[in-house]
């Protein structure tokens, strides 16, 4: 799945069951075009049922089965709507969980997080529910409208045609506003996201000043998506109250005239007064039309979010002023690189640099690494429940009987009380003799 713009994410959503969900769409609102025809048919017939019985009994109980077919198919298109969304989330979550490293800098934690949490699992859904509503009312709105128009009057598609140019218009003149007001509401609501996930370590291994720094940021972050979610909601219900208007008015304004003209034929206001529901749908479907036009910025906005996983991270070049150690002899870096075996162990002052070198090795060279103080997943699955001595003591204990090539150590010690350091640290010399180990400690 390719993030690089929303043209893309768009087609990275789109699978097989796309087309399976389509299908049964086209034939759910087939069957309610359908159904207009076939009311129509037995419009007629009522007006001369001494003529045509038969042809009566027969339209009706087609109309009947074409009114009851579409809630059948209908299960079909939701569950293919859902397999659909499905396997979109699997692709997004696959896809995202592989470009993370390469657009995050481990540093700094950026709205890239929440996208990757909860904004584009929203965004992917939102998607699909709008691509779903667009087919349903896209199909019915069209297939009706040339039912209606072909059997009924040729007034429909004239009233519906202006409201179709009076929308376009009013889109115009608010879209832009609107994929502004999405991207903005969005980005705060990743980034309230990516403070709300940190609430674990702040209030667990945090004193009551970083549970204070929590709170003070939570609720900052709130306020802010919170008020820019309610502004946006306003001015889009706003936008979609006056494009109704726009949408109703002229297709009401037919049908006052044909129940009130006397030139009207009778056969067409009987056939109007049946479809009298199917008229009014129609204009709901117009209505889901304008707010699908409406609704266009937003979703390109939710969408455009995501577009985060395309970036790289920028260049950072880590400075660092520290000594590497073999043995209490001095060694360098390309000694190091050349190593096959043997434990190194990386010296300096407080700021010296000593992690962003061994982060650097890593990103080099694919090194394996370890620091207690961040509370990873592991093939073991108890860590919650370990204090944080027990934590470090196993986990380093698992890389050395588990994996193989060079381990990085980072203040490895940290937690681990004396007998326990050296416990582990006769442990990593004997496992030193076949591999290469990395070390700094405390």
């Amino acid at each position: 799945m390719s993030f690089l713009s929303v043209r893309e994410i768009c087609r990275g959503v789109s699978n097989k069951n796309t087309l399976y969900t389509f299908l049964f769409v086209l034939l759910h609102q087939s069957s309610i075009a359908f159904s207009i025809f076939a009311s129509v048919m037995v419009s007629g017939y009522i007006l001369e049922i001494n003529q045509h019985y038969e042809a009566l009994k027969l339209w009706v109980f087609l109309y009947i089965v074409a009114m009851i077919l579409p809630y059948i198919i209908g299960y079909f298109s939701d569950v293919y709507k859902e397999k659909w969304l499905c396997e979109s989330l699997s692709r997004f979550w696959q896809s995202a969980t592989k470009r993370y490293q390469s657009c995050t800098d481990s540093r700094t934690v950026d709205h890239t997080l929440g996208v990757y949490v909860s904004q584009g699992k929203s965004a992917i859904s939102d998607f699909i529910g709008y691509a779903f509503w667009g087919m349903s009312s896209g199909l019915n709105f069209f297939l009706s409208l040339l039912m209606i128009t072909a059997f009924i009057d040729w007034r429909f598609f004239v009233s519906v045609m202006i409201s179709v140019l009076l929308i376009l218009g009013f889109n115009k003149l608010i879209s832009s506003h609107l994929e502004n007001n999405a991207v903005t509401t969005h980005k705060a609501g990743s980034s309230l996201t990516s403070t709300l996930s940190t609430i674990h370590d702040n209030v667990h291994f945090g004193s009551s000043v970083n549970a204070l720094a929590y709170q003070t940021r939570f609720e900052e972050g709130k306020a802010k998506y919170l008020g820019l979610r309610i502004k946006e909601a306003v001015f889009r219900y706003k936008a979609l109250l006056v494009s109704s208007l726009l949408a109703l008015a002229p297709t009401s304004c037919v049908l006052l005239f044909i129940f009130t003209s006397s030139s009207v034929p009778m056969e067409v206001k009987v056939a109007s007064i049946v479809n009298l529901t199917r008229i009014y749908h129609l204009l709901n479907s117009a209505s889901d039309i304008v707010s699908l036009l409406i609704s266009f910025p937003s979703i390109k906005g939710q969408l455009s979010v995501m577009t985060c996983f395309s970036k790289n991270k920028p260049l950072y070049q880590p400075q660092w002023n520290i000594a590497i150690l073999k043995d209490n002899e001095s060694v360098d870096t390309v000694n190091l690189a050349q190593a096959q075996e043997g434990r190194f162990r990386v010296v300096g002052e407080n700021g010296s640099g000593k992690t962003s070198f061994l982060r650097h090795l890593c990103a080099k060279n694919d090194y394996l690494y370890f620091n207690p103080s961040k509370r990873l997943l592991w093939p073991w699955d108890d860590s919650a429940i370990l204090s944080d001595g027990m934590y470090s003591a196993k986990s380093i204990q698992w890389l050395l009987e588990n994996s193989s090539g060079h381990l990085i150590l980072d203040e490895w010690d940290a937690f681990l009380d004396s007998e326990n350091t050296k416990k582990i640290g006769a442990l990593i010399d004997s496992y030193a003799d076949s591999r290469v180990i990395i070390e700094v400690r405390q």
